[in-house]
């Protein structure tokens, strides 16, 4: 396979700089100083995608590193139009979101997601509304974020090019066969939210189902002498279907061992293959976790 630079794929997640997020983190959110850590690594090594959401409480934090650092129009920032049920007046609700976190982030919005997939559904019913917002607002693509393959049939007739960001890791490989445009087409949840990266304990209230196959994953990678983070990276990053990819880390030591790895390194797929753990498809569902 031809070099390629991690970098150019990887979008830095950042929902955990503003709550405490992952069911295998037991630390917490990280402190605004180590945030800024991140940031800067994350930056010098040449990453310039950001993902965050009005819900995660990062956006601010954010702006500020962005402002601070004079990256106006260097920063490729995707955020998200939080979910509308409840609102009738929609219009002026998306307004005022997106009109609220370009304050927040300081520059313009690479990509604009719906949080929600049902929300996207107002593509068809009302495009000229979301032309008038493209036109209006320093915004580049619209997109949507979604869970299942018939979310993104769905919208396969709109006169929008849409981007999608889709779970895909290992043991999700549902998304390998939907047909999304090049270039827009962003996996998260690649190591579901630490589960496939982590050994470690998790949280107390952690169904035994999800400890039981976090076990029994991890038990099959001990037996094939494979580093966890690497395993799951390379399995996302010579992805043919797959442009760009979203991770989170909570130390800017977490990003220097992934930025050493040698992800693009694809003899991993024998095992990924092989992988037969029975599991229920609920369990790789973060919402069905509660």
């Amino acid at each position: 396979m031809k070099s390629v630079d991690i970098t150019e794929k990887m979008v830095l997640g950042t929902v955990q700089f503003g709550m405490d997020y992952g069911i295998a983190n037991v630390s917490g959110k990280p402190t605004n100083k180590e945030v800024f850590s991140i940031l800067t690594l994350a930056w010098e090594k040449g990453i310039c995608r950001l993902d965050t959401a009005p819900g995660y409480g990062s956006e601010k934090i954010l702006g500020e590193f962005i402002k601070s650092n004079g990256l106006q129009n260097e920063a490729k920032v995707l955020t998200k139009i939080p979910s509308l049920e409840g609102y009738s007046n929609y219009r002026k609700f998306i307004r005022t979101s997106i009109e609220t976190s370009l304050n927040n982030i300081k520059c313009p919005i690479d990509v604009l997601f719906f949080h929600r997939p049902k929300d996207s559904l107002l593509l068809r019913k009302d495009p000229d509304f979301f032309k008038e917002l493209l036109s209006e607002y320093p915004v580049s693509i619209l997109g949507v974020s979604v869970y299942e393959r018939q979310e993104v049939e769905k919208l396969s007739d709109s006169q929008f090019e849409l981007a999608f960001q889709v779970p895909y890791n290992v043991l999700d490989r549902r998304f390998e066969n939907v047909s999304i445009r090049a270039g827009k087409r962003y996996a998260r949840s690649i190591f579901l939210q630490g589960l496939l990266a982590s050994t470690s304990e998790m949280r107390k209230n952690s169904h035994r189902e999800l400890v039981k196959m976090q076990q029994r994953y991890h038990a099959v990678l001990t037996k094939n002498h494979q580093n966890p983070i690497q395993f799951a990276l390379s399995f996302v990053a010579n992805a043919r279907n797959i442009d760009y990819f979203l991770f989170g880390v909570d130390t800017s030591d977490q990003l220097l061992d992934i930025l050493n790895l040698n992800i693009y390194d694809n003899k991993q797929m024998n095992i990924v293959n092989k992988l037969q753990l029975n599991i229920d498809h609920k369990w790789l569902d973060p919402r069905k976790w509660i």
